[in-house]
């Protein structure tokens, strides 16, 4: 009974020196994918009424961080599904536009950036976000937009701003003005179907 336990020890233990000898396997926190040439379109579950649409050189997919991170962005835009009075689907329309080099999507769908170039439609306005050291230009889908510093450039207005924060239809734009603020009361400029025209 002795020489049969010291036989199943030795048989352990050399069970255990070779599976500890075996080459690792690659780790799921060193996985990912690199995607050439990609369009992609995020429909961000905090906005169910949103579909982002966008064309990027490269993209990489990183599970580890939950990160999707777009690289030299050839264009970027938001559609909006238009409601009906009773609340019916209607058909898409494009809601703005966006520029970046760089952007990341989270694991929410909110999107990141260095530095972004916003255009709304609607009112054929400029939006020019900025990083600030750590503080990144944020877009929350629940939400809208922050930054810690932009530009806005409007057929009306333009003028430089800090600490920016706005819905996704800048209804509710809040900032501190810093400089270089110009409104007209009459201006030369007018909105129609996205384009700045002559009044």
């Amino acid at each position: 009974m002795l020489r049969l336990s010291v036989l199943a020890l030795l048989g352990m233990l050399v069970f255990g020196l070779v599976f500890a000898l075996l080459p690792a396997a690659p780790s799921v926190r060193s996985s990912g994918v690199t995607l050439q040439n990609v369009r992609l379109q995020l429909y961000p579950a905090q906005d169910a009424d949103a579909e982002w649409r966008f064309s990027a050189a490269k993209i990489d997919v990183d599970p580890e961080k939950g990160e999707t991170a777009l690289d030299q962005l050839g264009q970027g835009a938001r559609w909006v599904q238009t409601r009906g009075k009773d609340g019916s689907a209607g058909p898409l329309h494009e809601d703005m536009r966006i520029k970046a080099s760089n952007l990341v999507i989270d694991g929410q769908d909110n999107l990141r950036a260095q530095q972004a170039e916003l255009y709304t439609i609607a009112d054929c306005s400029t939006f020019t976000l900025s990083a600030l050291g750590d503080q990144q230009v944020f877009i929350n889908q629940q939400g809208g937009y922050t930054a810690p510093r932009g530009s806005i450039s409007t057929p009306s207005k333009k003028g430089d701003f800090r600490d920016i924060s706005a819905n996704f239809d800048f209804t509710k734009f809040q900032a501190v003005q810093v400089k270089n603020y110009e409104q007209h009361t009459v201006s030369p400029l007018i909105c129609v179907g996205g384009t700045i025209r002559p009044r």
